[in-house]
């Protein structure tokens, strides 16, 4: 699905990630190993960005974010961009796969809590 944002594509969907690592409350399994609480939002994307997932030089217009376990959370979250678009899958996330949608129940959801969020900042 895509959809179109009048804000910096790259930010929501940084934002997006933000929040939804927030929204897992906790680790998975041995996920508790790397579990780090206290991560700020930019240590969370540099985590992303050392396991391989993070890849936002693809153009200054376009890139992707994708996390699997992120500091030990359960996120199998992945997020597209473009110039003013902002790009995510059309089926609905699972609790049981993706622990962040227990806050956020789909991707919609998510989008308008971050283009909240960066609204407030």
């Amino acid at each position: 699905m895509e959809v179109q944002v009048t804000v910096d594509a790259k930010e929501v969907v940084e934002e997006m990630f933000w929040l939804a690592w927030n929204a897992c409350g906790g680790t998975q399994g041995y996920g508790f190993l790397q579990d780090k609480p206290e991560a700020s939002r930019e240590e969370v994307l540099v985590n992303v960005g050392c396991s391989g997932d993070y890849d936002m030089h693809i153009s200054t217009h376009s890139g992707q974010l994708y996390g699997d376990y992120v500091f030990g959370r359960m996120m199998k979250l992945g997020l597209n961009y473009e110039k003013g678009i902002v790009i995510f899958r059309d089926t609905p996330p699972r609790a049981d796969y993706q622990s962040w949608c227990v806050k956020y129940p789909s991707y919609i959801d998510l989008l308008n809590a971050a283009l909240a969020s960066l609204k407030e900042k």
